[in-house]
């Protein structure tokens, strides 16, 4: 039982350092790394450990010096994001932290942003059925990147009217 409050505490830690990570912060990526790689050697059947640790590695090829070890390294992640999806594909927050790290690499490289647009129009579908299912703030962060993805795949029609979209709801917000 002890245990469990431990990792649990662990896991909490470990998403506030991938999240200081994110804004920038390389010693809190590392340590979100570090914290993720162990916590999924105790649990690892755990899609959301999965999808977190696929993050975190992306995370630490962002920050990498050689070009061999962030394509390595973000490769790596992005294979942990599919096996977590894999594992749990309805997960609104596995499938969030797949589509913004596909919408972060380089499209000519991974080809993985079909990927970010597939979960980011799930994402959208299912917010339309039940305007609970996200927040405002994450619908529009969510519009701007899925424009950004289908910039990205060379869809440049789509992604203005998903802009529209986004300024539709903007608008209405205020």
């Amino acid at each position: 039982m002890e245990d469990d409050i431990t990792h649990k505490k662990d896991f909490k830690e470990a998403i506030k350092l991938l999240s200081k990570g994110v804004d920038g912060d390389k010693k809190a990526a590392n340590s979100a790394f570090e914290k993720f790689s162990k916590l999924r050697e105790i649990n690892p059947d755990s899609a959301m450990l999965e999808a977190y640790y696929g993050s975190s590695v992306a995370l630490v090829a962002r920050d990498a010096v050689h070009p061999l070890e962030k394509a390595d390294k973000a490769q790596e992640g992005l294979d942990a994001l599919n096996r977590a999806v894999s594992l749990d594909p309805q997960r609104k927050e596995i499938r969030l932290l797949r589509a913004n790290v596909c919408v972060r690499l380089p499209e000519s490289y991974f080809h993985c942003s079909k990927m970010a647009i597939e979960d980011f129009t799930l994402l959208l579908n299912l917010y339309e059925k039940d305007a609970s299912y996200l927040p405002q703030k994450q619908v529009s962060e969510i519009l701007k990147n899925l424009a950004e993805a289908y910039y990205n795949v060379g869809k440049p029609v789509e992604a203005q009217v998903v802009l529209q979209r986004l300024a539709k709801q903007n608008s209405k917000n205020k």
